[in-house]
């Protein structure tokens, strides 16, 4: 343990990457030096209920695979930075805001995609990136759970009664992995996936679905559409098989909600009838530029890209000045954003972080 900690503590020497990214690494490296159960580098939740940790932890994860994509002489220790942050997602805190929001049920068993959905995803780039063995046998219990109830009668919950095909594809992301490293065919899922979305929660005239579905009701909103769908293709396309789908959803998901100017862009928010407020409206639109950079990036629209991430860079600025005046929940949610928004602006992309245009796949037996 005192070698590890000796490790995590040397000074950083990030020569092929840029200052973002080395910021984005540093910030990784300080939360992986901290034991395992100790949070406070991510931000007490204090009176919020929620503290965002699955999603700081595995956003950072994979920002962590981008980095080392990027510098092959930090892999030793991205290895060592990324095992301790799928630790943290595993501990018992990550998962305190499932019962505090009163949702019943551990959060582990079955719905809570949102959760278990990126944990897969970490343990597919532990054995992937860094070829760490250590989470296999989760990986095999997680990835078959997850294929069972994705394929089932229609994918997986988030929340109760609430469904979102974004953290579904996450999901579709992960099996990918697992395909690769073992020779299953879980990732098939996702075309099942795309074809239940389109004939159950479809956005009319285009390739694209509806933010959400709930289960007891068949009922859908477009409200957070644009959002939805652009993070949704910015975890499909790099799936073998699904290339094509994304690149149709992502020319009707640019047409509809992308918004540029001469210098920077944006991606719309919400989309209502009923009266928003200013701060519903700011946060919507936020995340929906936010996913919608890392969709130009898989996608290959360098420009979009471009003027998304100088916007993307100004709104996080502006989180960084104001984020600690923000009531609990929002604080919380301000540290959230700034995470996602680092990984954003500095990630290489999966087609280059997985290397997908280069490695052949060598499957191994599942046990």
């Amino acid at each position: 343990m005192r070698h590890l900690l000796l490790i995590f503590a040397l000074p950083s020497v990030v020569l092929a990457v840029s200052e973002n990214e080395t910021l984005l690494f540093n910030r990784a490296r300080t939360i992986a030096t901290a034991p395992v159960e100790d949070f406070s580098v991510l931000g007490g939740t204090q009176d919020a209920r929620d503290g965002g940790y699955r999603y700081q932890l595995a956003f950072l994860g994979y920002g962590v695979c981008s980095v080392v994509t990027g510098d092959s002489s930090l892999k030793a220790e991205g290895s060592k930075i990324f095992t301790r942050l799928v630790e943290k997602m595993e501990h018992p805190t990550t998962l305190a805001y499932w019962t505090a929001l009163g949702y019943g049920g551990d959060g582990v068993g079955t719905k809570n995609v949102m959760y278990r959905g990126h944990l897969n995803l970490m343990y597919g780039l532990a054995h992937d990136r860094f070829g760490e063995q250590r989470f296999d046998e989760k990986f095999h219990e997680l990835s078959r759970k997850l294929f069972d109830e994705i394929t089932g009668k229609h994918p997986i919950c988030c929340e109760p009664d609430q469904l979102f095909i974004q953290c579904n594809a996450v999901t579709v992301l992960s099996l990918f992995l697992h395909d690769r490293a073992f020779g299953t065919h879980y990732a098939e899922s996702g075309k099942k996936l795309l074809a239940w979305a389109r004939e159950n929660m479809p956005l009319k005239g285009t390739c694209l679905v509806q933010e959400d579905y709930h289960p007891s009701t068949g009922q859908s909103s477009a409200e957070r559409a644009g959002y939805a769908n652009a993070w949704t293709i910015a975890f499909l396309a790099p799936v073998p098989g699904l290339a094509d789908e994304a690149a149709k959803m992502y020319k009707d998901w640019k047409k509809i909600y992308a918004e540029t100017s001469l210098e920077s862009g944006r991606v719309e928010g919400p989309r209502s009838e009923k009266a928003k407020s200013y701060e519903a409206t700011v946060s919507s639109t936020m995340l929906a530029t936010t996913f919608g950079l890392l969709a130009a990036r898989e996608e290959g629209d360098e420009e979009l890209h471009d003027k998304l991430a100088k916007t993307v860079g100004g709104m996080d600025g502006l989180v960084g000045m104001f984020g600690e005046k923000l009531p609990p929940a929002r604080r919380a949610q301000a540290r959230t954003f700034h995470t996602i928004a680092m990984f954003a602006t500095t990630f290489r992309g999966w087609s280059e972080v997985l290397d997908l245009k280069s490695k052949s796949p060598t499957p191994k037996q599942v046990p």
